[in-house]
């Protein structure tokens, strides 16, 4: 299923320069505008002119560029000719933000065979006219064109779509770089086959504990051994993550899930922190502390877990400021900025956990780049303003926003995550709470820009 005729980078022109996509890792690098200056020639020409334009017309010091060009060298982006292996997306980029989202999560259905009482999908089934694969083949033609390669799927329970994999291999045939979402309830060994046979970023499947009585709680009774025998058929065809949300239910077990995700033969453990949001609303016993999630994270960073578990990965609540180059303009977070979200019937919105009444407008009246660039869904969360030094608790200063909507009352509202990081109610270790966790010296692909 893979495409071996593209270039492995991608350029994606940016107001401060470029994006550049890897393929091979599905990772996002920007680049400032001179540096970008210098990738553009590296396209069109040979590395011999590019290093002679750079030092006699730019005034770059040659061991700069000689320093550029090799550690590209090292990561195989070069073709045989000598000139940088990427295509040039042709996009004249908005002054004051990104051409595209850097991510897409889609809704592929609006019913699950599960009621877990965390779910952020809400209360399903929900009756909608989903998208159909020809209005979504649309929809993938146009991430690609802005240079919106990441593309998350869920639900409910996608494998409930019947033209499931003809999704994803309309995606993949786009060049889109797709991450699933699953139960695992309903794998078999013909849908772990499909799986296997084609090329996911992430594969993740969904627990709650590293008992049946932890995970039952919350996803039903039963849940627990079935899913583990649904990941013993799928391992056998494919590469996997576990998935866990990290709840008040579970935080005495945290590093138990880490050593079952290992045991399991998962790539990677993936903990997020529960949003209150959908069903979860209503269950309010299960939203941990902001001091209760940093303990959690102190202690898995303190893990020692089997080498071949890649990276224990925890899904970021606020901005990655310390591991993560800045590419907004604004104070703001992800939503509108990095990514977006599509329902199962095409409406876009700025993020998911916000609700339907941030809907922006729907693909069936318009196209993905109308509703990101000029809808007044879009334009009013990019034009909110940041903090008021003089009235510090009344605006949002980084964070979540869907936190900040549930717990204050707007999105504009500031997140209590980061009231409470900003106060020292966290257990200080010396490392960032909200950053991947290596376990290895190689990084791990990321579901995340």
């Amino acid at each position: 299923m893979k495409n071996l005729t593209r270039p492995p980078l991608v350029l994606i022109p940016t107001y401060f320069g470029c994006l550049l996509f890897d393929r091979r890792c599905s990772r996002y690098f920007p680049f400032d505008q001179e540096t970008t200056q210098l990738l553009r020639r590296l396209v069109e020409t040979s590395l011999d002119e590019v290093i002679l334009w750079a030092v006699s017309r730019q005034g770059h010091e040659p061991g700069a560029v000689i320093g550029l060009v090799e550690e590209f060298y090292r990561r195989g982006c070069f073709r045989p000719d000598g000139r940088l292996a990427a295509t040039v997306l042709p996009l004249d980029p908005p002054a004051d933000r990104l051409p595209g989202p850097l991510a897409l999560h889609l809704e592929v259905v609006s019913a699950c065979n599960l009621t877990c009482s965390h779910c952020f999908a809400g209360q399903l089934p929900r009756r909608e006219t989903p998208l159909t694969l020809v209005e979504l083949d649309r929809l993938f033609g146009e991430m690609s064109n802005l240079g919106t390669f990441r593309l998350g799927l869920t639900g409910g329970e996608p494998l409930l779509r019947g033209d499931l994999f003809e999704l994803l291999d309309a995606a993949l045939g786009h060049g889109l770089h797709p991450c699933l979402t699953t139960n695992g309830l309903l794998i078999t060994d013909e849908i772990a086959r499909s799986f296997g046979a084609r090329d996911l970023v992430w594969l993740n499947i969904s627990l709650e504990g590293a008992t049946r009585e932890t995970n039952d709680r919350v996803r039903g009774e039963g849940t627990f051994d079935r899913v583990l025998e649904r990941i013993k058929i799928l391992r056998r065809h494919s590469r996997f993550t576990l998935a866990f949300t990290i709840m008040r239910s579970n935080l005495h077990e945290i590093e138990d899930c880490a050593r079952l995700a290992h045991d399991l033969g998962a790539e990677t453990a993936v903990f997020r922190p529960l949003y209150p949001v959908g069903t979860a609303q209503s269950h309010p016993e299960l939203m941990p502390t902001f001091a209760e999630y940093t303990d959690a994270l102190n202690r898995l960073s303190r893990l020692e877990v089997a080498s071949d578990l890649h990276a224990i990965d925890p899904f970021s609540p606020q901005s990655r400021s310390e591991s993560r180059a800045t590419t907004l303009q604004h104070h703001g977070c992800g939503a509108g900025n990095l990514v977006c979200s599509v329902s199962v019937s095409g409406d876009v919105n700025p993020c998911s956990f916000l609700g339907t009444r941030f809907n922006a407008a729907n693909l069936r009246h318009h196209s993905l780049e109308e509703i990101w660039s000029n809808s007044e869904g879009f334009k009013s969360i990019r034009a909110l303003p940041g903090p008021d030094p003089s009235h510090p608790n009344q605006r949002f200063s980084g964070g979540c926003r869907a936190r900040s909507l549930a717990f204050n009352g707007s999105i504009n509202a500031p997140d209590p995550w980061v009231e409470a990081q900003s106060s020292g109610d966290c257990v200080q270790s010396g490392r960032h709470p909200l950053v991947v966790l290596d376990l290895t010296a190689s990084a791990p692909r990321s579901t995340r820009p």
